[in-house]
């Protein structure tokens, strides 16, 4: 199956026309080969977003929780990690012409998992100390400069605020990139797949972080601004359950998107860097 019109030219893509070759992945493969993973793991995922109000960012997010939500974040975390696993294979045993379909990809998926839950384990490392970092730094400098004044320790901690904010949504972009090198290139996941996914995103880091935020963009609006209002009509239960539905298909619609661009994202990125990805070899690593 040719998966892209010109994928000579991925390289030059930028963050919507790869918008674009995700969203021609879609309609040309979701029908035989996307359907029950979307129905197994994406509607899961979506459906838990919206009821919890909570989406990818929040996995990266320190912060205490109460039992429920621990309970919601962590369902987040494991459906979204299946769905990474089970949609990067298949778009990686379609660029390799590999026959593909649901059963064999559930069986691929525990091995993809560990390496998942490897790298994940590094970002989430990453993560505490970045957040250690914006805690303790300006904690230090004001204990230091013996600052009490509020309108001063509140304009500090905005800047270091506007400063974290980035590093945050770069360690983001990092562990999706890293996502898809766990699955598609043999052997490398954990600290070897961020080390890749730095590699990879120097010249992209841009394009990167404009396709974060236009999903998250993309997730919020469904969530707050479809949502939550038609949750709120005063009209009959059935209309509003199926207000609701639309709204949940919608979600499933920019996640599964959204993982596709990962993967687009990904090629884009190997060609930028003069990188082949081979066929043969990635064949053989999906269990050809």
């Amino acid at each position: 199956m040719e998966l892209f019109t010109a994928a000579k030219d991925l390289e030059y893509l930028d963050a919507h026309q790869i918008i674009s070759e995700a969203v021609k992945i879609l309609a040309k493969s979701f029908q035989q080969k996307l359907f029950w993973i979307t129905l197994t793991f994406t509607l899961p995922l979506s459906l838990i977003q919206l009821i919890s109000g909570r989406n990818y960012s929040s996995l990266l997010i320190i912060r205490s929780f109460s039992t429920h939500e621990f309970y919601y974040v962590l369902s987040l975390f494991l459906f979204s990690l299946l769905s990474t696993s089970a949609v990067v294979f298949t778009v990686a045993s379609l660029y390799a012409s590999k026959p593909v379909s649901f059963i064999p990809t559930l069986f691929a998926i525990p091995r993809v998992f560990e390496h998942l839950m490897m790298t994940f384990f590094y970002i989430l490392l990453l993560m505490i100390v970045n957040f250690l970092a914006f805690c303790g730094i300006p904690a230090a400098v004001l204990f230091w400069l013996n600052i009490d004044d509020e309108a001063l320790i509140f304009g500090f901690l905005g800047i270091f605020l506007i400063m974290y904010i980035p590093v945050h949504f770069h360690v983001i972009v990092s562990w999706n990139l890293a996502s898809v090198i766990s699955v598609v290139e043999p052997n490398v996941y954990g600290l070897a797949a961020m080390k890749k996914s730095k590699q990879l995103l120097q010249g992209r880091t841009r394009i990167a972080l404009h396709l974060a935020g236009l999903y998250f963009s993309a997730t919020w609006f469904v969530e707050h601004h479809v949502f939550q209002p038609v949750m709120q009509f005063q009209v009959h239960l059935l209309v509003k359950l199926l207000l609701g539905l639309v709204c949940l298909f919608m979600l499933v619609a920019v996640n599964l998107t959204g993982l596709l661009v990962q993967c687009v994202f990904f090629l884009a990125c190997k060609n930028h860097h003069n990188q082949v990805v081979d066929k043969k070899v990635l064949y053989d690593y999906l269990g050809g």
